[in-house]
């Protein structure tokens, strides 16, 4: 089935005169993976749902579904794995040279580094493009302590908007603290990273795959396995609770460091690292857990400002959530009642707020809450302003 085919299609009055007659074309730069890029995939399904002709230029992977991303065109190129400069250098060189023969009604950064081979671009020929901003590069908790390589990524995206028609981002945090960086910038609003809404069931994958026990709780963790992420907490909040089995799914350079602790606090054999898992198979994880764990612990603002799409995920699947005591974070949770915060550096908090999903009556009340919040948090709805927003921007 072509995923396109679900995605909500969106009838804008001003669009159809505006563009009466006409198949718009985006384009859409990136050196993201598209192996793992969810939030990409919808985005684009959506503007292909929605009557646009879609280019996307991306970094090759040979493990890559094409067929999930059709009918929209890629082009892969090949790059240096590591994320060094000389990779950064290669995909300017090689995105500015496809650029340079491109002509479509928008041209869109995915990311912060295409920024610089659209602004070439436009120097030489006049083209309109657009910032999606997914993180917050000035932020970056990556960055905190490597000034030189903030002060580049700074430059990057600061040389980049110079000459952008507008920008959006992924929550009002982050659009605030970007319009107050780039005051010329215009910054047109945010587009969160929400899930489509499906028919998944609950199910019995993690208990059947990895064969965890009827009597034991499943607590979640999905996203890349980097500091900041409160792993370490999760971790030592978990081995104070036997009735809890925690499952890694991801996978990044804390794992032997986890791997080594949960031993130390022998609880290996409670403790799953699934590694990483493609996007379009990660709703049988999700909807197959008791509870899931949002907690970001870094001290960069983009980490103070997330909302991360792990905690709508758990939303659909209605599981309750545990997530820090972050404003957007805390906002969703409190407003939704449909988990506890907790401060991301307090084991002892977190692993009350274990306790506390793993009472049934409070189980029960989250999980009636749960299904009343699913449908609000959907792309079908989310989807409503990412269409808005491309339209106005082909207007313009």
């Amino acid at each position: 089935m072509n995923p396109g085919k679900s995605y909500i299609k969106c009838n804008h009055k001003r669009r159809k005169e505006t563009l009466a007659g006409k198949k718009p074309t985006i384009v859409i730069v990136t050196i993201s993976d598209l192996f793992y890029e969810a939030n990409l995939h919808r985005k684009v399904q959506t503007l292909l749902a929605n009557g646009f002709k879609v280019r996307l230029f991306c970094a090759f992977n040979p493990k890559l579904n094409k067929d999930l991303w059709a009918p929209a065109e890629l082009i892969q190129v090949k790059l240096w794995q590591k994320p060094t400069v000389l990779r950064f250098l290669q995909f300017w060189v090689k995105a500015t040279a496809w650029l340079l023969k491109q002509k479509a009604d928008l041209f869109i950064s995915y990311d912060f580094l295409p920024l610089v081979a659209l602004r070439i671009k436009s120097f030489f020929q006049e083209s309109n493009y657009i910032y999606d901003s997914v993180e917050l590069v000035i932020g970056l908790n990556s960055l905190v302590h490597k000034s030189v390589r903030r002060f580049f990524f700074k430059k990057i995206e600061q040389f980049g908007v110079a000459s952008a028609q507008a920008a959006f981002t992924v929550c009002q945090s982050d659009a605030q603290a970007l319009q107050k960086v780039y005051p010329k910038l215009n910054v047109v609003g945010f587009v969160r990273n929400i899930p489509l809404r499906q028919k998944h069931q609950r199910s019995m994958f993690l208990r059947e795959k990895y064969d965890i026990a009827a009597d034991k709780k499943i607590g979640l963790y999905q996203g890349m396995v980097f500091e900041g992420r409160g792993l370490i907490e999760i971790l030592k909040a978990c081995s104070k609770i036997d009735q809890v089995v925690l499952v890694i799914v991801g996978d990044g350079p804390l794992r032997s460091t986890l791997m080594t602790l949960a031993k130390q606090l022998k609880m290996e054999n409670r403790v799953i690292f699934t590694g990483m898992v493609p996007f379009d198979q990660l709703a049988q994880y999700t909807y197959s857990a008791d509870f899931g764990f949002t907690i970001i612990s870094g001290k960069g603002l983009s980490y103070y400002h997330a909302l991360p799409n792990k905690l709508f995920e758990y939303i659909q699947a209605e599981i309750p959530v545990i997530g820090s005591n972050y404003p957007e974070i805390r906002n969703l949770i409190e407003q939704e009642q449909v988990g506890f915060v907790v401060d991301p550096q307090n084991i002892g908090q977190i692993e009350q707020a274990i306790k506390k999903i793993l009472d049934p009556t409070v189980y029960h009340r989250l999980k009636q809450n749960l299904k009343q919040a699913a449908p609000k948090y959907s792309w079908q709805e989310e989807s409503k302003k990412y269409l808005q927003l491309i339209t106005r921007q082909l207007i313009h």
